[in-house]
């Protein structure tokens, strides 16, 4: 989701989501585990922090950039991501940051053993689906980023900062960033950013670049796929799926599942 809201509000490729992700999991744990504060206290501080980070990015990496090409500012945030992850691995050099779990141990579901914290991943996507579904359709701010996703001279000859716009969407997919990484957590790195990085912009990909919604059902797809791959053949397979996915997509439909194909008349 956080791909597609920067994609549809600025056109931006934003290769450094999986850094945000990154973020959110290690300022957690340095909160929640370094600081001892209380965890809810911790993870709100965390996605908070994260979203600034998303803030800065435009304004200080992207925005000077804007009457320049779009490529040099997808470039861009490949460099940021660089940095992000450079900033990581100085500050929390380890290769585990175990944050803990909201919910410790583990139950039985239909025969199979899993994680109570699956249910925190499941419930919180739900919740983030259901306030970014209101944020775009009940209020100014997100009605006006539609605007600006559908077509941004109309929308600053009707009045809207489209620039501000874009800083919100960086705000805005920075703190999605933050809540995947530490729902997803318990242990962090620094170098997690692109595994995560690589698997959300694959499942945007398959629902379709620009789709807010179609990214949720990318990102299912690809996980039950990846699973059905690691049980009937290897788990050593499950992360090369990604990009096995990732590329055939590309070739055989690019728009995704619930893109819309681009229409150029001449």
């Amino acid at each position: 989701m956080g791909f597609n809201i920067i994609f549809s509000s600025t056109g931006v490729i934003n290769f450094a989501q999986g850094e945000f992700c990154m973020f959110g999991g290690l300022f957690a744990f340095t909160l929640a585990v370094t600081a001892h504060l209380p965890l809810v206290l911790a993870v709100i501080l965390a996605i908070l922090i994260t979203g600034l980070i998303g803030v800065l990015t435009e304004r200080l990496i992207i925005h000077p950039l804007r009457h320049i090409s779009m490529l040099v500012m997808i470039i861009a945030t490949v460099g940021a991501s660089i940095l992000f992850k450079a900033v990581g691995r100085i500050f929390w050099p380890l290769e585990s940051n175990p944050l803990p779990q909201f919910t410790s141990g583990q139950v039985r579901l239909l025969g199979i053993t899993v994680s109570r914290q699956i249910f925190w991943v499941i419930g919180l996507t739900a919740i983030a689906v259901a306030a970014v579904y209101i944020f775009y359709n009940r209020t100014r701010t997100g009605i006006a980023m539609r605007a600006c996703s559908i077509n941004p001279q109309a929308a600053s000859l009707m009045g809207i900062n489209v620039q501000r716009m874009a800083m919100y969407a960086f705000g805005l997919s920075a703190l999605l960033g933050a809540l995947a990484g530490l729902v997803n957590a318990p242990s962090t790195n620094y170098h997690i950013g692109f595994y995560l990085g690589i698997k959300g912009f694959t499942a945007a990909v398959i629902g379709g670049l620009g789709n807010i919604f179609g990214a949720v059902l990318g990102g299912i797809a690809l996980g039950l796929v990846e699973e059905l791959v690691a049980g009937i053949i290897s788990s050593g397979y499950r992360d090369l799926i990604a990009a096995v996915i990732l590329i055939t997509v590309l070739l055989v439909r690019p728009a995704g599942l619930l893109g819309k194909r681009d229409v150029v008349k001449v």
